[in-house]
């Protein structure tokens, strides 16, 4: 694998000229299966770049419309014949926007292809915070797990917009953090390297919420797992957005949100969706 840029390389086809684009926010570490997992097993034999996040302390207050033109920059110049892009999570909806973009600049629409496809509200940003206080369980007695988690909430109640909820709540991942994680014997360098992360995923969900996805994915397929609280299930179960949200087709499959990028039959149903 190498990587562009904006770009990684996930797999080098037999026409490099033929590209599926990827977006997803991966992370070392992360416990969901990633499309390396799902490229790993596909069998098209298509070249495929996985969009790279931009730097957190360059894109800590860049708006969705910034995030697609870092990634489109090296496909407006080198101009590949983009087949399809994919996204996973709240990366559909950056895919739907770079779909038009690079329907704008190719004069095809690509196929898009949508894996648990997530919109970002603020209580999107709270369970997240939520997720990453818990993985702090190791350093952290339980009261004080669920004392920053009620801090959230708090954070939440008093300032329920997506931009200034991601501020307040990456800075208290910093006030939880940095007591944790010095007492686990983590260096500043990696304590600085997990604020980082934190914040640029942060600042990515928030980008997110800037961009309307709905008309694009009106003729988009969705493949939907079996979490009920994840993707086009969570959505319809939270009814925040529900009433915006259909697509073209959706095909849902017995398996976990988490493990869904690394499942056979998932990778063979997308490996159909790109031959035809």
């Amino acid at each position: 694998m190498g990587e562009l840029g904006e770009w990684k390389v996930l797999a080098d086809g037999s026409d490099p000229g033929a590209v599926v684009l990827a977006v997803d926010f991966d992370t070392t570490g992360r416990p969901e299966a990633r499309f390396s997992d799902l490229v790993a097993n596909l069998t098209t034999g298509l070249t495929v770049w996985e969009s790279i996040p931009p730097d957190a302390g360059t894109a800590a207050e860049w708006s969705g419309k910034e995030y697609i033109d870092h990634w489109a920059r090296k496909i407006a110049a080198e101009r590949p014949d983009v087949r399809a892009v994919m996204g996973y999570c709240a990366g559909s909806v950056f895919a739907a926007t770079l779909a038009e973009r690079v329907a704008d600049l190719q004069g095809t629409a690509p196929l898009l292809l949508l894996f648990d496809p997530e919109i970002t509200v603020a209580q999107t940003l709270l369970w997240q915070f939520s997720k990453v206080v818990g993985f702090m369980s190791s350093v952290l007695p339980a009261q004080d797990i669920e004392a920053a988690r009620e801090a959230g909430r708090r954070a939440y109640e008093q300032t329920p917009q997506v931009g200034p909820l991601k501020q307040n709540l990456t800075r208290l991942v910093r006030e939880v953090g940095e007591p944790a994680f010095t007492r686990a014997g983590l260096d500043r360098t990696r304590r600085e390297e997990l604020f980082a992360a934190f914040a640029s995923f942060m600042g990515y969900l928030a980008a997110a919420a800037d961009l309307d996805p709905f008309p694009r994915w009106r003729s988009a397929t969705a493949l939907s797992s079996c979490s009920p609280t994840s993707g086009l299930n969570g959505i319809r179960a939270a009814g925040v957005g529900a009433d915006q949200v259909s697509v073209g087709r959706e095909i849902t499959f017995d398996v976990e949100h988490a493990t869904m990028l690394a499942d056979r039959a998932i990778a063979a149903t997308v490996s159909d969706l790109l031959h035809a």
